[in-house]
């Protein structure tokens, strides 16, 4: 009877157990499943920090321009000296009112007296060190540019002195570029890259009011030539 009984729980295990080879397969199956969902879901979980980093540089660099504002007289036109070369003197302006770690001067045309933000370690240095979201490369920066404490980088440009560069439906000063994970990959403008304009009272993201239109400059995998990725600085914002 024992005997019996004994064959029966053996017959059952053999029933319901799994070989080496199916317990094999299951675990290559696991593998391969693995190896296609986790890059998903860490370049997800990537974009998604970047765009939150670039909406806290965004409040950051707004409340600093209205401290530069109220500075001066409530507007930042005549602010700066002539037109290209007011660069270093809106760096500096930025300079006062945020936490940073290395300041890099412009060349003189800028109104600085150094080699620029590339050269002189504030911005990525080199051809094609860093891309528009075309893929298209890029180079070195000679405007004067900022690392701040939380590890970004901002490079500024400087169009005009009283602010009356147009733009979409506005005018500007200049702007900034702004690498919200610093020297970090991808590098590429519309993922870790932004832009913003730099009016007489207020900061415009690039891709607001007019000036490049996100529908056409901000694709995603689009090789297109127009497609600079300036447009996702406010897409992502107003997200």
């Amino acid at each position: 009877m024992l005997k019996k009984m004994q064959n029966s729980k053996n017959k059952f295990i053999r029933k319901w157990g799994f070989t080496l080879a199916e317990t094999l397969i299951v675990i290559a199956i696991i593998g391969i499943i693995a190896s296609i969902v986790t890059p998903m879901l860490f370049g997800t979980t990537s974009d998604a920090e970047l765009k939150a980093a670039w909406k806290k540089s965004y409040s950051d660099l707004s409340q600093a321009t209205q401290l530069i504002v109220v500075d001066n007289g409530g507007t930042l036109a005549g602010a700066f000296q002539g037109d290209a070369a007011g660069a270093e003197d809106l760096k500096n302006s930025y300079a006062s009112k945020l936490n940073i770690i290395k300041d890099c001067s412009g060349i003189s045309t800028r109104g600085g007296t150094g080699t620029g933000a590339s050269a002189e370690g504030c911005w990525h240095e080199g051809a094609n060190s860093w891309y528009f979201l075309n893929g298209t490369g890029i180079g070195d920066q000679t405007n004067p540019g900022l690392i701040l404490n939380n590890g970004s980088l901002i490079k500024f440009y400087m169009d005009k002195t009283d602010c009356s560069a147009p733009r979409g439906d506005f005018t500007r000063c200049g702007n900034m570029t702004i690498d919200v994970n610093g020297f970090k990959k991808p590098n590429i403008t519309g993922k870790d890259i932004f832009w913003v304009n730099i009016t007489s009272n207020a900061l415009i993201p690039s891709g607001a009011r007019g000036h490049n239109d996100p529908s056409t400059d901000c694709i995603e995998g689009s090789t297109a030539i127009d497609n600079y990725g300036y447009g996702c600085s406010a897409k992502y914002l107003y997200e």
